[in-house]
């Protein structure tokens, strides 16, 4: 039987659902390599955001500013055991701070509550480790909301851009295709994933890694700002294979009634 419905939406979390900004991630960035006298700034701390975090401080480290950085301070090149120990200070730091930064960005409950009316399957799935989605799920129950799967980078042996845990959340969620499904992402590595996934793929602007801002921030921006930003990250994200973009979370709904009357 032909199923021209839409069947699943796997949504990212930091700078998408929550954590407007994506700023968890890049103040433990900048913190532990503060820590070892290596001095990032927040743009160099968001570059490769939406990969799995040891991959993540790997190109960060590889960097050629960090690279050279480390090279002077330490008298040799950074090794795998130095990603690997950045890597031991990450989590501990991540999870301090973590449970903050897990409130949902506004309009993410009432978008969730459009989807559930429409019987649509929600899951979620992220770049950060199972220990740091095992600390956000109960924050996200607490706020009315329990994905039907959640999956974490700890679950993949390849990770963004590729859709190998999106393979996973369809298996899991019985999903006729890929192509009945939407990905939801702040970042060009999940972009990418829901791309290689075969699915509607929607670019979150405002809220996420690449604005990179406080929602406080983004409400002080004039209307040409906007536009000026919008007109910026929108290019980047349609050049990734982006389908529409949406400025927050709660401009979605109106993009779910779009790709719904797209569906073959």
């Amino acid at each position: 039987m032909k199923n021209n419905k839409i069947e699943a939406i796997v949504f990212d979390l930091a700078g998408t659902l929550i954590d407007f900004g994506s700023l968890a991630p890049s103040k433990v960035l900048i913190h532990i390599f503060n820590k070892i006298g290596i001095p990032i700034s927040r743009k160099e701390a968001i570059g490769s955001m939406g990969i799995e975090k040891r991959a993540h401080i790997s190109q960060l480290i590889n960097t050629k500013k960090i690279n050279l950085q480390w090279k002077k301070k330490y008298k040799k090149k950074p090794s795998k055991n130095d990603i690997d120990k950045l890597f031991k200070l990450f989590n501990p730091e991540l999870k301090k701070i973590i449970k903050k930064h897990s409130k949902f960005i506004s309009g993410s409950k009432r978008t969730i509550e459009f989807i559930k009316k429409k019987k649509i399957k929600i899951a979620t799935n992220t770049g950060y480790s199972d220990d740091i989605l095992k600390t956000i799920l109960p924050e996200l129950k607490k706020q009315g909301f329990t994905p039907d799967i959640s999956y974490s980078s700890s679950h993949t042996r390849i990770g963004r851009p590729s859709a190998e845990i999106i393979y996973k959340i369809f298996s899991e969620l019985n999903i006729t295709k890929g192509s009945n499904c939407i990905k939801v992402d702040d970042t060009i590595p999940g972009l990418l994933e829901g791309v290689n996934a075969g699915m509607w793929v929607v670019g979150v602007i405002f809220s996420g890694n690449e604005f990179g801002k406080t929602e406080v921030e983004f409400n002080k921006l004039s209307s040409k700002d906007k536009t000026k930003f919008r007109k910026k990250i929108k290019k980047k994200f349609e050049k990734v294979g982006a389908h529409y973009v949406i400025d927050t979370i709660k401009d979605l709904p109106k993009i779910i009634k779009i790709i719904q009357t797209r569906i073959k």
